[in-house]
């Protein structure tokens, strides 16, 4: 028995633990269910981290199979079998692409042998196969081979040692050191080594990294790259290509390349303008170029709006090279939202007292008198036409998005009273992410030097203030609060006191990382606090800090290690939120679900911090929890579960864990690093869904869902709260655990939309399901075998649209003129404002069924199972029809099919049953009765984000 360790962390001198288990590295058959034995594979090699074989399902041999390759219990990678190999297709493999090669975490060095295994990902059972045995393969060289996966490999070749390691010092950029790593010799006397990557160099950036070995001075390689802080394959990020800046290279220039490849689409969606591309392409070189030694300065335009969305101030005195940068970059980054700019000129004596020469479009305040900064502003805004209004520093270069990502949090959230953007250095690092005033009324800037990538510093949060160098302000609101205050004048902690007194006014103060701004720090004002406008910086701290002690007197005193409890605002309750994968609610209901769960507990105060099991950032679908407040972790910052929990545990008052085989692997982690309480959401009743689906089958043999259930049972009686979706498995689970006490109707929220189609404009029969979920495959299978025949007759020409992602190549048998595989679609109206009848023929399965719900909440009337209807509050004969044998399913399809008035009825039945029940502020109050019984009192005045 052995203690494996799945990964290392070089960044000190103790083992950083990915997963830690004890087990027999030849026994793993424990933590596998009965082989799928409809699948079948091998392991045909591992090599330099990669697993390499073949999967392939006998009964769908054109599909491909989702592996993952496990260790133990232990994911370690995972992958499609989807790679073409001729000898596959030459042993009757199908048609040859099953093959797979899968990138790995790494595997213990120590010399001992480990089995590895393949697990079918759609069933989570073992694919039958002969495992195979490793030993101490990751390996490492001074020759550089690449950095992959997070990970630095090479050789070190013909080192005259006879020692099993080799040490190796590493460093990155001239200046940090690791030296606590090695290469490792392997039977052809060659060192190997394959190095994790410091996460905070992995920020999208270049970095220069060099290999050394000590005692040999002359050996050394170098390496230069850009290291990309999201490793997810990109076949699964294809999607965000168009909203993200995926596809840009390096520093700033990312970020550049990404504004003139946007502008370049509008321009050719619009036509071609060449004044529009010669203004762009200006633009774009003046960026480039950059500010310093600029001596000409080329004519660019400015957008011409006259009832622009934004007002955007710039004052400035001097440095017009700047300036000229900072407007440049604006005509550069691409934005939905129109804007105009406003520049004060502050008894300037260089080119600024002629930019009209250089700059088109331009509104255009000149003082007589220097006024400094705050007056400049005040002065500003009383010409603004634009709902919104931002203070930008001409020290500044804009990206694409920034307006609009800060205008869409106005949008999305509630009461936000100031928006402020990520600022980063021209060198790519950080410089701030909203800021914290502590105890003692001194202000910190978060991240300062840090990776602007860190998932802390990532999501949308309230802070105590934001840097004046670029924020928006509703002008509503600037009018409300009386703008800058002039006790601050000239400039200096202006900033800070706005914050506050928006904040005092009811609204929130809110930091936006999807907006990024880079700031040439200290290039307009310098940086010596002891002359010139820097020196109100220390005249104006104590002014600020008597006028707002009582609010900022319990925010902890300065140090690192109270930031985590201090950055967040208005947060009453840290919640580690733990699921199998990132949701996709577009995608399943499971995934809406989850959503709609993170925002229910953060309207009761809570500050959500996700973690996907396979620690994966999926995009536009992280992005999105990003933007909605939630904090996400994912691999290369995190290794795992364990990781974090071992990190950072000790943070959270509450682990919200979705699904049994997701918490039944880590409740033991949770138990061992957190003092959470542990609130567990079943999703569905696994043991009574794979019961169903025997029983529906005629199976006899019920010892698989039997010892489910005792699995499943066991670790519902080792947390502290339990959420199902419906009663119906509430009285299940307190029939064989005899207790009611920790268990709650998890809130299932509904956007009750209605429909716009009337039912004369309607056609056709439609269900929506993902085909990953098997009780879906055998409904589809159930109602075109013994439904449509008789349907057909009572009906002619009707038609059956079958919706939903990952369809089995099964399926294509059914495809007939009245019977279409329609597939995913991007929006449910195109199955909800088309179809007549929706049905759900579920014969298996458990929890509450979305789709059914998605169905009410448009008043489609809808044709069900019992085991459909469970957990909706659906009746039958009032909003629904309910239906086992095939008869009944052709009886109750075709009165609401034919029936107008009958279709109404239920139609408006559904509808009304859906607001009464699923509201979002139904929802909140049972989620807080969830809380309440864990002994978490959110404040009944709650100001947390949440989004709309």
């Amino acid at each position: 028995m052995v203690d494996i360790f799945i990964s290392g962390d070089n960044d000190n001198s103790e083992l950083s633990k990915i997963e830690s288990i004890t087990i027999d590295p030849g026994s793993t058959e424990e933590y596998f269910e009965k082989p799928n034995i409809s699948i079948s594979g091998n392991i045909d090699s591992y090599d330099h981290g990669f697993v390499y074989g073949w999967a392939m399902n006998q009964d769908e041999p054109k599909s491909s199979v989702a592996v993952n390759v496990m260790l133990g219990s232990v994911c370690i990678g995972c992958g499609e079998a989807n790679i073409f190999r001729e000898d596959l297709l030459l042993a009757g493999l199908g048609d040859g692409k099953h093959a797979f090669k899968i990138k790995v975490k790494p595997i213990p060095a120590d010399g001992l042998p480990y089995k590895i295994y393949l697990m079918d990902d759609t069933s989570g059972k073992r694919i039958e196969c002969n495992a195979l045995e490793i030993k101490n393969s990751d390996s490492a060289s001074i020759s550089i081979h690449n950095i992959e996966f997070g990970h630095l490999s090479g050789e070190v070749v013909g080192l005259a040692t006879s020692e099993d390691h080799a040490p190796l010092i590493l460093s990155f950029d001239n200046g940090r050191v690791t030296e606590n790593c090695g290469a490792v010799r392997g039977q052809d006397g060659k060192y190997r080594f394959n190095i994790k990557i410091p996460s905070e160099l992995m920020d999208g950036m270049p970095h220069i990294i060099v290999v050394t070995i000590p005692g040999h001075p002359g050996v050394e390689a170098s390496y230069v790259d850009v290291l990309p802080a999201i490793l997810t394959s990109w076949e699964h990020l294809v999607s965000s290509a168009k909203e993200l800046t995926y596809g840009a290279i390096s520093r700033t220039a990312a970020f550049r390349y990404d504004s003139l490849k946007r502008n370049v689409e509008q321009l050719t969606k619009s036509g071609t303008d060449v004044k529009s591309i010669t203004n762009l392409m200006t633009a774009h070189q003046a960026v480039v170029e950059g500010y310093e030694s600029r001596k000409k300065y080329p004519k660019i335009s400015l957008p011409n709006n006259q009832e622009p969305d934004v007002s955007i101030v710039i004052p400035v005195h001097n440095k017009f090279s700047l300036t000229y940068h900072c407007l440049a970059s604006l005509v550069l980054a691409q934005n939905v939202a129109s804007y105009e700019v406003i520049v004060v000129d502050d008894v300037s004596t260089d080119e600024t007292i002629d930019i009209a020469k250089y700059i088109e479009n331009i509104h255009l305040i000149t003082n007589k008198t220097n006024l400094g900064f705050l007056r400049n502003c005040n002065k500003a805004v009383k010409e603004a036409h634009g709902k919104y209004v931002v203070m930008l520093n001409n020290d500044t270069e804009v990206t694409s998005g920034w307006l609009d990502e800060l205008i869409s949090t106005f949008d999305r959230i509630s009461m936000v009273g100031i928006a402020g953007s990520k600022l980063i250095y021209p060198d790519g690092k950080l410089q701030e992410a909203g800021g914290i005033v502590w105890g003692n009324g001194h202000p910190w800037n978060l991240g300062n030097g840090g990776n602007p990538q860190n998932p802390e510093w990532n999501y949308v949060r309230q802070v105590d203030y934001l840097s004046g160098a670029a924020i928006m302000i509703p002008r509503v609101i600037w009018n409300e609060v009386g703008g800058f205050s002039e006790e601050f004048a000239p400039a200096y902690y202006e900033d800070t006191d706005i914050a506050f007194k928006v904040r005092a006014a009811g609204y929130k103060t809110v930091y936006v990382p999807q907006s990024v701004v880079i700031h040439f720090e200290g290039m307009s004002n310098g940086r010596d606090e002891s002359k010139g406008i820097k020196k109100n910086q220390a005249i104006n701290a104590p002014k600020f800090r008597a006028k707002w002690v009582d609010d900022y007197i319990n925010n902890g005193q300065p140090c690192w290690e109270n930031v985590w409890r201090n950055k967040d605002r208005n947060v009453t309750c840290r919640v580690l939120m733990i699921d199998y994968a990132t949701p996709m609610p577009d995608h399943d209901a499971g995934s809406y679900a989850a959503v709609q769960e993170m925002r229910m507990l953060q309207a009761n105060g809570c500050k959500i911090t996700f973690v996907p099991e396979n620690m994966a950032h999926m995009g536009k679908y992280t992005d999105a929890l990003q933007r909605a407040g939630v904090e996400c972790l994912y691999y290369p910052f995190y290794d795992s579960i364990q990781n974090i929990l071992e990190k950072r545990g000790r943070e959270f008052d509450l682990v919200y864990i979705t699904r049994y085989d997701v918490a039944d692997r880590y409740i033991d982690h949770i138990r061992r690093h957190a003092s959470a309480k542990v609130m567990f959401n079943n999703a569905d009743l696994h043991f009574l869904r794979e019961l169903r689906m025997a029983l529906s089958k005629g199976d006899r043999d019920l010892s698989g869902p039997l010892a489910t259930r005792d699995k499943e049972l066991a670790l519902m009686r080792n947390v502290d709260a339990i959420l199902t979706y419906n009663s119906t498995e509430q009285a299940v689970i307190m029939s064989h655990n005899l207790n009611n006490e920790n268990m709650y109707i998890c809130p299932w929220v509904l956007n009750t939309r209605g429909h716009q189609i009337p039912f004369k404009e309607r056609t056709g029969i439609a269900f929506l399901g993902g085909y990953r979920h098997t009780p879906n495959i055998e409904a589809v299978e159930f109602f075109v075998t013994d439904i449509m025949p008789l349907l057909r007759k009572k009906i002619p020409d009707v038609i059956f649209h079958i919706y939903g992602s990952h369809m089995p190549e099964s399926f294509k048998k059914f495809e007939v003129d009245d019977v279409i595989l329609e597939g995913f679609v991007e929006s449910l109206d195109d199955v909800f404002e088309t179809c007549r009848v929706f049905v759900a023929p579920l014969r298996s399965g458990a929890g509450i069924k979305g789709k059914v719900l998605e169905a009410m909440a448009c008043g489609i009337p809808t044709v069900l199972t019992s085991i459909a209807a469970e957990g909706t509050g659906l009746s039958h004969g009032i909003n629904a029809y309910l239906a086992e044998r095939p008869s009944e399913w052709v009886e109750g399809i075709a009165k609401l099919y034919e029936d107008e008035a009958l279709w109404n009825e239920f139609s408006k039945n559904a509808l009304r049953l859906a607001e009464n029940n699923f509201s979002f502020e139904h929802g909140q109050s049972a989620m807080r009765t969830a809380l309440n019984g864990v002994g978490i009192y959110p404040p009944n005045n709650c100001k947390a984000i949440v989004t709309g």
